[in-house]
């Protein structure tokens, strides 16, 4: 049996973005953890610590996300025979 990479890169895809989401979030509005947030931001490409900064990190992680469970998926099919 083996795993299906479409579904396994949507899955993780969401997961990351949704994490983001709901981390930077809660970050701008309160102000907790804000630190961490911009440290752990700093390590991606045109990280801002703005609204528009959550959207790209969440497009950002949407895509990065699926290509990994994609390719996740995939080589765990081809080595599985």
């Amino acid at each position: 049996m083996g795993l299906n990479p479409k579904a396994l890169g949507l899955t993780v895809g969401i997961l990351a973005g949704g994490v983001w989401l709901v981390f930077m979030g809660v970050s701008l509005l309160t102000g907790f953890l804000d630190q961490t947030v911009q440290g752990v931001g700093a390590l991606h490409p045109a990280f801002s610590y703005s609204w528009t900064g959550l959207l790209w990190m969440v497009a950002l992680h949407l895509v990065a996300g699926f290509i990994w469970g994609y390719i996740i998926g995939w080589t765990y099919n081809r080595f599985n025979k």
